[in-house]
């Protein structure tokens, strides 16, 4: 009787625990979205939508448009879930069904680590050491003999999309491998005896495994994604800073966290800062749907 009045107490304790942390998140991103409307208002009631579609930035003359930091985003968080996708997958299934136990700690921790590191670090990494290597030999490559697709048809010189792209990637690679890894791992047993019981080959395990979990992939790479559009430092410093839009990946290009990042602090007027504001507003709000709609997706695969 005891021993059930005091689980009854804990379970209740540990409930309402839980309530209070959802309570408190949940205040926390309605005061974040609040403030974010509030500073925004005076730009989107002056300006309207323009700030979103065209790309004429000089507040001298009262010009807010900043389409190339929008688009820009776009394009660096797309080519580099592109390059994600692939290397976190192979990442997974190569740590789930090829490596030894003492190999897998190793990969593991490994990953783990490269999750952690400041992000500074991959953005000075990218800016002096893979950059000129990649403009000098890839990218060089690439706008010779492939300069007439408008893809490649800048000469690579710096920044530009395709290197923050390429950094991105490498910074959301650990992130992305880990969420398939748990993910490929939850695959029931039962399923994985009865593909060996019908004397399957591990090729054919794996392509049914990803086949069973196809939803819960698309959920962890669309969370990648929502991740890789919010990277400011690492962008700034690769993505060349040019506020303009280029068909090209080799071109610079900017983001809307490096273009804040880069124009915060020179912004002297209300109406500017008001502005930033309205880009950063759009960044939470595709942020937010990119992991809700990854949570919906990881829910319905059967990851709970």
């Amino acid at each position: 009787m005891v021993i059930s009045v005091i689980k009854k107490r804990s379970f209740s304790s540990h409930s309402l625990a839980l309530s209070l942390g959802v309570i408190i998140i949940m205040g926390l991103i309605g005061i974040l979205l609040a403030a974010l409307i509030y500073y925004s208002l005076p730009a989107l009631s002056s300006k309207g939508l323009s700030i979103y579609i065209t790309n004429d930035w000089n507040p001298n003359v009262g010009d807010l448009g900043a389409s190339a930091a929008v688009y820009g985003t776009f394009i660096v968080a797309s080519v580099s879930i592109i390059i994600v996708m692939p290397l976190a997958l192979g990442s997974a299934i190569f740590i789930n069904e090829f490596a030894p136990e003492w190999l897998k700690k190793y990969l593991v921790a490994i990953n783990d680590v490269m999750a952690g590191f400041p992000t500074v670090i991959y953005g000075f990494w990218g800016l002096y050491v893979l950059g000129p290597a990649l403009n000098s030999t890839l990218f060089t490559w690439l706008n010779n003999y492939l300069g007439f697709l408008p893809l490649f048809s800048t000469k690579p010189v710096g920044g530009s999309y395709l290197l923050a792209s390429i950094v991105v990637s490498i910074m959301v690679m650990p992130f992305a491998s880990s969420l398939i890894r748990e993910v490929y791992a939850q695959v029931p047993r039962s399923l994985v005896e009865g593909i060996y019981a019908l004397g399957l080959t591990k090729r054919d395990a794996i392509k049914i495994k990803l086949s069973y979990i196809a939803e819960s992939l698309i959920g962890a790479l669309t969370l990648a994604l929502g991740r890789g559009m919010g990277e400011t430092v690492a962008v700034a410093l690769t993505v060349g800073g040019v506020l303009r839009v280029s068909p090209s990946l080799l071109s610079p290009g900017i983001t809307i966290p490096s273009f804040i990042a880069n124009q915060f602090g020179s912004a002297f007027t209300q109406m500017e800062q008001s502005a930033m504001f309205s880009l950063a507003l759009l960044l939470l709000a595709i942020g937010l749907l990119f992991i809700i709609a990854s949570k919906l997706v990881l829910l319905r695969g059967g990851v709970k």
